[in-house]
């Protein structure tokens, strides 16, 4: 801002010849530098053809003898306020070009060949909107329970994912958006049921006989004689598979003996289970890492949060020998289900959580 008082004729004379002269004086333009580093993203669809208005460089005019020369640069017009002197008047900026959302992504089809992973494929949007698209978002959510859930990966520009370790025989829903630096897509989704695996063979009479009851009880909300315990009946429910295996109710370790008398605590607590079976002589503890001696009926415990305490119980359904391993699935109450991922539990659900078996001897 220029300012002065009101006896300034001859300063306002010298400010405006200095500013015609301005308006004549070689100017210096450089062209803008276009910087990248490791954070910048890679467009998915950078070969359409789209150029930045940034990357462009100013436009020069040429002279009578030949040599560049740039646009001059018009200077601001200067306006007096009454009893302050002069002031600029700003040029009005240019509007931000509007935000055009990319379109959906098409062909969306899932793979359910393999058990122990599913694999989804799409084509890129035919229109990636204002910017180039950068990612993808996965969601899915299951027909029964939970709400919508994001897939966590690593930020791609590949029109594939693979989705592991997801719970089997359940039915589940997917939904691909495509991402770009300031809009996102609709929606596309696929519905697909996620394998079931063949029922287990070689199994003992006592072990066939727990598995059935797993598979006809697994989603029950009721047990005339046992009772039900809503959001808290997954030690009840194992050890009454347990009875199956041949395991006898003692004073410490029994269900409901009637509407007036409960069931222990070992009966119904993971911890105290735990710490029965083990004192009884019944059982083999065995870890994560020894998953290959793990069986159908087994009992599997977690500690979601590593305290020392087990806070939920289930009974090995399933195992599958895969390329990426032992996959090990169980069946509990709360949740209810029938084929759970040991890996998905403890990875996705409660990532770094412990888990460990009983196997019965």
């Amino acid at each position: 801002m220029f300012s002065f008082r009101k006896r300034s004729g001859f300063g306002l004379a010298t400010v405006l010849a200095a500013a015609s002269f301005a308006l004549v004086a070689p100017v210096a333009f450089a062209a803008p530098a276009t910087v990248s580093g490791p954070d910048t993203p890679v467009a998915c669809t950078a070969a359409i053809g789209q150029v930045p208005a940034s990357t462009q460089s100013p436009t020069v005019t040429q002279n009578p003898s030949g040599t560049p020369s740039p646009v001059a640069t018009q200077l601001p017009s200067v306006t007096q306020t009454p009893g302050t002197g002069f002031s600029p008047t700003p040029t009005p900026s240019e509007s931000a070009p509007p935000v055009i959302k990319p379109a959906a992504v098409s062909g969306l089809v899932a793979d359910t060949s393999v058990i122990d992973s599913l694999k989804l494929v799409w084509q890129q949007p035919l229109n990636p909107g204002s910017l180039p698209v950068t990612d993808y978002k996965i969601t899915y959510k299951f027909d029964d329970f939970g709400s919508w859930l994001t897939w966590k990966h690593p930020v791609s520009c590949l029109t594939n994912a693979t989705i592991t370790d997801l719970p089997l025989g359940l039915g589940v829903t997917f939904g691909v958006r495509a991402i770009t630096a300031n809009a996102v897509s609709p929606a596309v989704t696929v519905h697909v049921v996620t394998p079931i695996p063949s029922s287990p063979v070689g199994l003992t009479p006592p072990m066939q006989q727990q598995y059935q009851f797993l598979a006809a009880t697994w989603n029950a909300r009721t047990a005339p004689k046992f009772g039900y315990l809503p959001a808290r009946d997954c030690a009840n429910w194992a050890s009454q598979s347990l009875l199956l295996r041949g395991l006898v109710p003692s004073g410490v370790w029994h269900g409901r003996l009637s509407r007036t008398r409960a069931a222990s605590m070992a009966w119904i607590s993971s911890t105290r289970l735990r710490n029965y079976l083990l004192t009884s002589n019944k059982v083999t503890p065995l870890t994560d890492a020894q998953r290959d001696q793990v069986a159908i009926g087994d009992i599997v415990q977690f500690d979601w949060w590593n305290t020392g305490a087990e806070e939920h119980t289930g009974v090995v359904s399933s195992i599958q020998h895969t390329a990426a391993g032992i996959k090990i699935y169980y069946a509990s109450h709360t949740a209810h289900g029938m084929w759970w991922s040991v890996d998905r539990s403890i990875k996705t659900v409660y990532p770094g959580a412990t888990v460990s078996y009983l196997h019965i001897n």
